[in-house]
């Protein structure tokens, strides 16, 4: 089940890939405002996958994500608005990618540990049914 709900993830996030590139930003451009709030944005969803433990759930998703930042800063000093852009677009995409993975997965060990809690509970109202 949470490899199929990860499968959709991906899917979605590769279908958003394709409409954004097919989409695309045509020629160069001064980096607006609007361009530096999009990397500020990515910047705090990368932070955002970090603090949902990104790292142990999702690494590759986490660590793409990072690398795409420091290609829009790269970008960012050569002035090159289209690759800022992109790369920061993307970054943002990859990090919530793997939030929303290191919150699912977060949420199926604690649905396992509740399980197995559930388990010993009806174990041991068994025992004591049986001891009366």
């Amino acid at each position: 089940m949470a490899a199929k709900k990860i499968f959709l993830l991906r899917v979605a996030f590769f279908a958003f890939l394709v409409i954004f590139f097919y989409a695309g930003l045509a020629g160069a451009q001064d980096i607006s405002p609007a361009l530096q709030q999009e990397f500020a944005d990515a910047k705090v969803a990368v932070e955002a996958a970090q603090k949902a433990q990104a790292e142990k759930y999702s690494p590759e998703d986490l660590k793409k994500a990072q690398d795409l930042l420091i290609t829009a800063d790269n970008a960012k000093a050569f002035k090159d608005a289209v690759k800022f852009a992109q790369a920061s677009r993307l970054a943002r995409a990859y990090a919530e990618l793997s939030k929303a993975i290191a919150e699912l997965k977060s949420e199926e060990e604690k649905l396992a540990a509740t399980q197995e809690e559930l388990q010993k509970a009806k174990g041991e109202i068994e025992r004591l049914k049986k001891a009366q």
